[in-house]
């Protein structure tokens, strides 16, 4: 076999190997968001349910975009469509860190504003499991809050997507 045609022969699993990457990244992130939630407690803020959905978006255009019946130009424009998703929630994440710093106000979700609430509401508020501003971090690691990961993992995913793009051989099937 030539040159040529083993690299061609090697486009089709190369292509998917990315999109099965980008589905398994994006189910990890949610999954590791789900158990910080459900497992350890941590509620997240309504910041931290728009960083779910970039993820949850791009791991179900991957998936569709591994089906045999996808071309491996459709399947390179859903890998750039998954990086633009990565950089977006890149943007999202860094935003949340600027609120966790007060380099500036969240949205109004965020602050957790009271209005005329009864008493019994507030109680029963009170007494609720959760999170309701996005101040406060719900869990650092070396000073760096959840969302201050997900910026660097949303730029990594973002580049690796990028730097798949770039090889043209990769997306093309024989």
């Amino acid at each position: 076999m030539n040159q040529a045609s083993n690299s061609a022969h090697l486009a089709a699993p190369m292509s998917t190997a990315v999109l099965a990457a980008i589905a398994a990244a994006s189910a990890g992130a949610l999954g590791l968001a789900l158990i910080s939630q459900y497992g350890f407690d941590l509620w997240p803020c309504i910041l931290c349910y728009y960083q779910r959905v970039p993820y949850g978006v791009a791991g179900v255009l991957a998936l569709l975009a591994m089906m045999p019946a996808v071309d491996g130009r459709s399947r390179r424009l859903v890998a750039c469509h998954c990086a633009g998703l990565f950089v977006v929630n890149a943007g999202i994440a860094f935003f949340h860190v600027g609120v966790e710093h007060r380099w500036w106000r969240g949205p109004s979700e965020c602050i957790g504003q009271i209005k005329d609430y009864s008493s019994t509401d507030l109680l029963a508020a009170l007494s609720q499991a959760g999170r309701t501003g996005c101040e406060d971090p719900a869990f650092t690691f070396l000073g760096i809050s959840m969302a201050g990961y997900n910026v660097l993992a949303s730029l990594i995913l973002a580049a690796l997507c990028i730097s798949a793009i770039r090889k043209t051989a990769w997306w093309i099937r024989p």
